[in-house]
């Protein structure tokens, strides 16, 4: 029944907004009272601090299912990106949980943001272990991984904002983008 909580609550705000997300609105769509909610849940703040970590957990999960074990480098990277786009076009709303929490669910928003980034520093750590990225400090890949992670979230909305009309060529257009992006800025070997 959590779990069915956090997910509603999850479509809700990335349809709706957080404003939006009332509980009443919640228990609706589960098909349940508001009592039961409160078994789960003390407050509805409490309720968006665990969605964003929640799905964020779940997109992590899902990007290292679709990333080969051997697949290195470049293009390592880039399915990452594609099991990304894969995962916000299951998730459409995703987006907009992750824009609005900053405000409306902080605590979320820094538990999203301290796992999400940590995790990417240890996969560029890896990477400079491997000789793949050179040029780059230890203490550069934390203003790296924030960087590739802004330039993700963007593409993202502008493959999102495409589905309906371009589909595909779009994810070929954001894909190629990326990977040029990408490859000039850290797979190349500094001059």
């Amino acid at each position: 029944m959590r779990q069915r909580i956090i997910e509603s609550a999850a479509r809700i705000i990335g349809d709706r907004g957080y404003a939006e997300a009332s509980i009443a609105r919640i228990v609706e769509e589960v098909g349940i009272s508001q009592g039961t909610f409160y078994r789960y849940f003390e407050t509805r703040q409490d309720l968006f601090d665990v969605v964003l970590p929640t799905y964020a957990e779940r997109m992590l999960e899902f990007i290292q299912k679709h990333v080969e074990v051997d697949a290195v480098g470049l293009e390592r990277e880039m399915q990452r990106m594609q099991a990304f786009l894969d995962f916000v076009a299951d998730h459409p709303w995703f987006a907009r949980v992750v824009d609005e929490a900053n405000v409306q669910a902080p605590a979320a928003n820094a538990a999203y943001f301290d796992r999400v980034v940590a995790g990417y520093v240890r996969t560029l750590k890896r990477a400079v272990e491997r000789g793949e990225i050179q040029g780059y400090e230890p203490d550069e890949l934390e203003g790296i991984a924030i960087a590739l992670l802004a330039a993700r979230s963007y593409y993202a909305k502008v493959y999102l904002s495409s589905m309906g009309r371009a589909g595909e060529s779009s994810r070929a257009t954001v894909l190629k983008g990326y990977r040029a992006f990408i490859e000039r800025a850290l797979f190349l070997p500094p001059r």
